[in-house]
């Protein structure tokens, strides 16, 4: 662990010994899965083209860099900062800039597909 991904270990383990690490993809569809919930429900909202697509990225990047605390790699880039979380930074900065220029925009009719039947 420590010559291949730069991760410490504890002095006497024995190499051949499996260290235990967050399951980061469970962590990663649970989350996304609320995302994606939160999502659907936000579909039939009155809002611009282009903006729900916004509070995607906004959720992928936020969730992706914060994941990247637990994650038992070192790639870092930056620092601290990992490539995934340099990239999560670029999508959040993306993501506020389409939610900043379509917050404003008008909204068009959403098609038969969109409306609620009750």
């Amino acid at each position: 662990m420590t010559s291949l991904f730069g991760i410490p270990m504890p002095p006497g383990t024995d190499p051949q010994t499996v260290l235990a690490v967050h399951p980061t993809q469970l962590y990663e569809v649970a989350i996304m899965l609320a995302v994606f919930a939160l999502l659907w429900r936000w579909r039939l909202k009155d809002k611009p083209v282009g903006w729900l697509f916004g509070v995607y990225l906004l959720f992928a990047g936020v969730e992706r860099f914060v994941i990247e605390f637990l994650r038992a790699k070192d790639d870092r880039l930056l620092g601290p900062l990992t490539v995934a979380q340099v990239v999560s930074m670029v999508l959040i900065v993306i993501a506020a800039s389409l939610i900043a220029k379509y917050s404003h925009s008008p909204s068009p009719d959403p098609g038969p597909y969109l409306s609620q039947t009750t």
